[in-house]
Formats: structure tokens, C-alpha cells, sequence
């Protein structure tokens, strides 16, 4: 029998059955018919953000009452989506959102609300003292992991995309050996410092760079009580870096949900939720649990029940401040993707992206393709490599 995923016409099929369910969700949801949803795709090969079939369904692009701004024209393509930030951020400028330990560096240096590291697993002779303490071996992290009294706390890569080998250690089981997870599972120590050496996926997690071990940290109690979980939900905030100052344009809540231990939205296919965020005021709107038209804007969080529309994230303003003042810490990205945590303790910035998931944040109805972000790329992309700027 023949395999859908590695058959060419199985594909096929498989995408035209998809597009064939799309477009009667559509319908059914606004009552515009085939003939009319074609006409609307073909009309997006003229707004200069590259979007197709999928993108037309995936953002709800066939709902005019649910779209912002100028609607379709302000948004970009599954096509554009890496090639939006790479045109903006040079090759040369990245490594801070790519390791971990140097973000952290510079980051702290500069007096950034960084979460705070507690120890730091790192081959080279010696580190900054901002990486917590110092780990040159597989048996000096065994050994510190092994000390009941240091938990909990979060474990990440030094260089990692979509947690790939992070984990929330809840404490540790001196009988088994093991590590309790968020979730409630366990793994034992000396198979969680594989990780150390071998790379979870070798796309997204470079184990050569280190591992860091994070404090642990604990949610403002309006995102406890709104969420009902103790995994972090980080907001990520886009900002565009020129030399007038930073501009944010969009931010988007990623609201973690049991039993999962990161906020990742993963496509959906984790079960986390997306909110949008008002810039102006870190009010929550639009709250939905994957791509249109397969989902739905939630008027209340299903584990808590908590009202979503009017809820407002704390310490916005230390978001947004933290945003403008990191834009001269890191001048050569022109382009910034930060996820932060709403603690306790105030905002902190747990990293700094390169090239973030422009899908999350085009999924409330908004474009990322505004005038402002137009005339921002014609003023500062790299056209001569990205030649689809100057069609915008």
C-alpha cells in the first residue's frame, strides 16, 4: 500500500481534500461561495505579500468582518515568513538570538530584565559571571542536578528553536534517580544529560553551545489565576529597530496549557492558545486555539473560565520600555522578536529571536505588511538579496 507522505499524487490529494474542506468551512462560516473565494485568492497575487491558497484559509482572509486594517493587502505569505526577517536582520548580527549564553551576556550587561541563570553548563575554561555557576562537565552537572534542594528550575539549550530539549524540572527523586517533570512525568538524570551531547533534533538544538539552568520562575498571580497552570506564557512582541528608535508592531500572548511545560504554539498541534495583545495597552482580545478555519475565538479560557476580551497583561509598560531600551543593545537586527515572562516579579526577557513565527502573529486579523512596515523594509532590507522588497 502506498504511503500519502512519501507518494507525490497521495500529497497531492491529501492537499487538494484539504483545500476541498476549507473552503466549505468558509462558506459555512460567511456564506461567500467557491467561485467568489477563488476570486479573492487570485486577487492576493497583486498585494505584494506572496500569499497563496493556504494563507487565504490559515489567517481567515475569506472573513471580512474578522480582519484589521487594510484587510488582505497588509498581509505576508508563508513564502515570506523566514525571508521577512533575514532581509532585515544581516547573518553577521544574529548570534545573540541564536545563543543563548552571549543574549544573556550582553543582555545583562546593558541592565535588561533578564531571567536569572542559575548555573550553566559550558565546555570553554571560563564564563561570564552572569551565566550562573560554572558546569565544565557532564559529571559537575550530574552532580549539581543531584542536589534535591536546587529545584524547581527550567532547563534550556543555549542554542534551541520550539523548546527542543528544554524542560521544567519540578524536583528530584534521590531513590530513582530521576527527575520530575511539569506534566508529572519523570526521566531519569542520566538520560536527561544526553542532552548535554546529543542533539534532540539536529534542525533546532546545538548542543555544542551549552545549557543553561534558568531559576525557576513564578507567574504573575492574574496569569496564575487566568490560566489555571503554572507553565510560563510568554508574550512575544515584534519590534521594528531603526535609527529613529524601536517601533513595536505587533504582540501576541502565548497562553500554555496542560500538560504542556512551554508555550510553543507549535502550528496548533500542541493545544496552546494565541491571544492578541493591544500595543497600546496589553489588553487581551481574540483568544484562539489554532489556524482558521478549523478554529475559534475564545470568549473565555476553557480551563478556568476567566473572561478573555478586557484582561489585561501586568507591567505592559515595563514591556514596552524594555523593548525601546534593548533597540541600541542590539543595533544591527532591525527586526526583533522577544518573548517575555509576565512574572511576580515583573516582566522578564527570556530571549531574544531572529527569525520568529510571523504565522502567530497574523492569526488575530492583523497583517504584518502595513504601510509602516512597508516603507520600514524599503528603508532597511537588504533588496539586493530579498529583490521581492522592491515590489512592495
Amino acid at each position: 500500500m502506498s504511503n500519502s507522505h512519501t507518494n507525490p499524487i497521495g500529497r497531492i490529494a491529501g492537499q487538494l481534500n484539504a483545500y476541498r474542506d476549507w473552503a466549505s468551512l468558509a462558506q459555512q462560516q460567511t456564506g461567500k461561495n467557491l467561485v467568489t473565494q477563488i476570486r479573492e485568492i487570485r486577487a492576493l497575487q497583486s498585494t505584494g505579500g506572496q500569499c497563496g491558497i493556504s494563507d487565504y484559509y490559515e489567517y481567515g482572509l475569506y472573513n471580512d468582518s474578522y480582519l484589521m486594517g487594510r484587510g488582505r493587502q497588509d498581509f505576508l505569505g508563508w513564502r515570506l515568513q523566514a525571508k521577512f526577517s533575514l532581509a532585515l536582520n544581516p547573518r553577521y548580527a544574529v548570534l545573540p538570538a541564536c545563543d543563548k549564553t552571549v543574549f544573556m551576556q550582553m543582555a545583562s550587561a546593558a541592565g535588561l530584565p533578564v531571567a536569572p541563570v542559575r548555573a550553566c553548563f559550558h565546555r570553554a575554561t571560563r564564563i561570564s559571571d552572569a551565566l550562573g555557576l560554572h558546569l565544565k562537565s557532564r559529571e559537575e552537572v550530574g552532580a549539581f542536578m543531584r542536589d534535591p534542594s536546587i529545584y524547581p528550575m527550567f532547563g534550556k539549550p543555549a542554542f534551541s528553536q520550539q523548546g527542543y530539549g528544554s524542560a521544567y524540572l519540578a524536583s528530584y527523586d534521590p531513590t530513582a534517580d530521576s527527575l520530575s517533570l511539569l506534566d508529572g512525568q519523570a526521566i531519569s538524570v542520566d538520560n536527561f544529560l544526553k542532552r548535554l551531547d546529543h542533539s534532540v533534533d539536529s534542525r533546532y538544538h546545538k548542543p555544542e553551545c551549552g545549557y543553561l539552568f534558568q531559576q525557576s520562575l513564578t507567574l504573575a498571580p492574574e496569569i496564575r489565576a487566568f490560566t489555571n497552570w503554572a507553565a510560563i506564557c510568554g508574550v512575544r512582541v515584534i519590534c521594528l529597530n531603526g535609527p529613529d528608535g524601536v517601533q513595536p508592531i505587533r504582540a501576541i500572548w502565548k497562553v500554555a496549557t496542560p500538560p504542556n511545560h512551554v508555550d510553543n504554539f507549535s502550528l496548533g498541534k500542541n493545544g496552546n492558545y494565541l491571544a492578541n495583545v493591544d500595543l497600546a495597552t496589553g489588553e487581551v482580545s481574540r483568544m484562539v486555539g489554532g489556524f482558521w478555519p478549523k478554529t475559534q475565538t475564545f470568549k473565555t479560557h476553557p480551563g478556568s473560565g476567566h473572561a478573555v476580551d478586557g484582561f489585561q497583561l501586568p507591567g505592559w509598560n515595563q514591556v514596552m520600555d524594555a523593548c525601546r531600551r534593548a533597540g541600541a543593545v542590539f543595533p544591527l537586527m532591525k527586526i526583533h522578536h522577544w518573548d517575555f515572562a509576565l512574572t511576580d516579579q515583573g516582566p522578564m526577557m527570556l530571549e531574544l529571536n531572529d527569525v520568529g513565527g510571523t504565522e502567530i502573529a497574523q492569526v488575530h486579523g492583523h497583517g504584518l505588511l502595513t504601510v509602516e512596515t512597508r516603507e520600514f523594509l524599503k528603508r532597511h532590507a537588504n533588496t539586493q538579496a530579498h529583490p521581492w522588497v522592491k515590489a512592495l
